[in-house]
């Protein structure tokens, strides 16, 4: 209070106190502010921001609460247009019907002009029921938006309308026909730069056609695609995580590829229009859409050999003519079978390496021995004089089980021509394996002797969220609040 009785917080410019409420974290929180003052009493409701949601330290309101103070915040909002609107009801105690849910997307078309933040799940006595259904109204003035569902909605967009701005778009765990997820980004989105479809399920198995002139990056993981087609000029990123039957991919700006499923048939899967050179490209359990390509950046590589002597020259086979790569990434399998002599045949395959990274996720207690006529027995398997890395300057290996094969890949690593390497990474996940003593490090940097190399041994922690969809939420929860 100032001399005259009149608090100085009430003095403050409008513009200042908006930015106080919309940080406050929830419609309860800024409507309680008006109990300061009359001027705070519906100061809230033009801020040009909602942010509708529990705050993470505070106890959870219960879900019927929740919802009544949204409708109320969302009824008493004066302000013309929002930049932003995020709606994050807590956890457990049910879900949203969607005629709940429909008055705050009506809503949305109406007033937000910049991004939209949904994160709801059905109630569960409606999950997998075909009247679950949620209408998507077009929202002229979006140009973000992100809608997860923790359960089987049925989504289904609006026929008519533009979402005119919208250059971002993810959508997660929902269920849609492929004819209007294709009207969706091929005709109602003419700005879309970004898609996102994760966790999607076709309403039947159906064709995919996606055309778009503006799309630059896409994540792709939609089941029941019978066949996929996309025509993109300027796309430029694409991850593809779903079984796909059929797909004919025209892209000639791509430069990074995901291709994580583990199927890939070159006469079922087409990459006509694609250039021969890319900035990055990840394969999963399949390498041999390596032969697509001439050259890469960075390559990222799966190698899962299961037992037995036609998987083994299977992979050698997929692997025989690696592209032109600066930097090498490969994950190795739970099982241990083939890790040492299959490392040393991607070597041998490509010499243009700068960096190697080796994530050995091998479970060493878990290990069977190979049969006498395995391939990677062979002396062949494990020869060295014919590997020649001569611009290989790191070496980086992560260990998330044990140190066992690193210490082999080291031993015959350091063995090989690797006339200018600098430096030998070695890390260890800390719960994996007893600490390294003294003399083990004395051991490997002893390898490297007389070249003057440097070695680096570190421990790191592996904690993390417990499932996927704890890491989808929080990435959600992280746009929502701007980081």
């Amino acid at each position: 209070m100032d001399d005259d009785g009149e608090d100085r917080i009430s003095g403050l410019p409008d513009e200042l106190l908006h930015a106080i409420l919309a940080r406050l974290g929830s419609p309860g929180s800024a409507v309680r502010t008006g109990v300061l003052s009359r001027r705070w009493r519906h100061l809230w409701a033009p801020q040009p921001e909602l942010v509708l949601g529990f705050v993470l330290d505070t106890p959870r309101p219960p879900l019927p609460a929740f919802l009544e103070a949204v409708d109320a915040a969302l009824a008493a909002c004066a302000a013309p247009t929002l930049g932003r609107l995020c709606i994050l009801p807590p956890g457990g105690g049910g879900g949203v019907p969607a005629g709940r849910l429909a008055p705050w997307l009506r809503f949305a078309s109406e007033r937000v002009v910049g991004s939209i933040l949904l994160l709801v799940r059905p109630p569960p006595e409606t999950c997998g029921e075909e009247e679950a259904v949620l209408d998507l109204p077009a929202c002229e003035g979006v140009t973000t938006f992100d809608l997860s569902f923790e359960g089987d909605w049925r989504l289904r967009p609006a026929s008519a309308g533009i979402f005119r701005a919208l250059t971002v778009l993810r959508i997660l765990s929902c269920r849609i026909e492929a004819s209007e997820l294709a009207a969706l980004v091929s005709t109602h989105c003419p700005c879309l730069t970004d898609l996102m479809l994760t966790s999607i399920v076709l309403v039947s198995d159906s064709d995919l056609p996606i055309r778009s002139d503006s799309l630059r990056s896409l994540w792709f993981a939609v089941r029941k695609t019978r066949r996929l087609e996309i025509v993109a000029l300027r796309l430029e990123k694409l991850c593809v995580s779903a079984p796909i039957h059929e797909a004919r991919i025209s892209a000639p700006n791509l430069a990074e590829l995901e291709w994580s499923h583990p199927v890939y048939n070159p006469n079922c899967h087409h990459f006509d229009d694609v250039g021969c050179r890319l900035r990055k490209l990840e394969l999963g359990l399949n390498a041999s859409l390596m032969q697509q390509f001439d050259e890469v950046d960075e390559l990222k590589l799966a190698m899962f050999i299961p037992e037995g002597i036609a998987a083994y020259q299977n992979f050698l086979d997929e692997t025989n003519n690696l592209p032109k790569c600066k930097i090498l990434t490969v994950s190795s399998g739970w099982d241990y079978h083939g890790l040492v002599p299959g490392m040393l045949h991607l070597l041998r395959s490509c010499s243009s390496m700068r960096k190697v990274f080796l994530l050995d996720y091998s479970d060493y207690a878990m290990r069977q021995p190979c049969v006498p006529a395995c391939p990677c027995l062979l002396e062949e398997s494990n020869r060295i004089d014919d590997i020649s890395l001569g611009s290989l300057e790191e070496v980086e290996i992560t260990s998330y089980t044990s140190y066992h094969g690193a210490l082999e890949f080291v031993e015959q690593l350091s063995r090989c021509n690797v006339p200018i390497l600098e430096k030998v990474v070695l890390k260890q996940k800390t719960d994996s394996a007893p600490p390294p003593t003294k003399e083990l490090c004395e051991k490997i940097r002893s390898m490297w002797q007389p070249n003057n190399i440097e070695v680096e041994y570190c421990v790191f922690s592996d904690r993390g969220f417990s499932s996927n969809l704890g890491l989808n939420l929080l990435a959600l929860l992280l746009l929502a609040v701007g980081h």
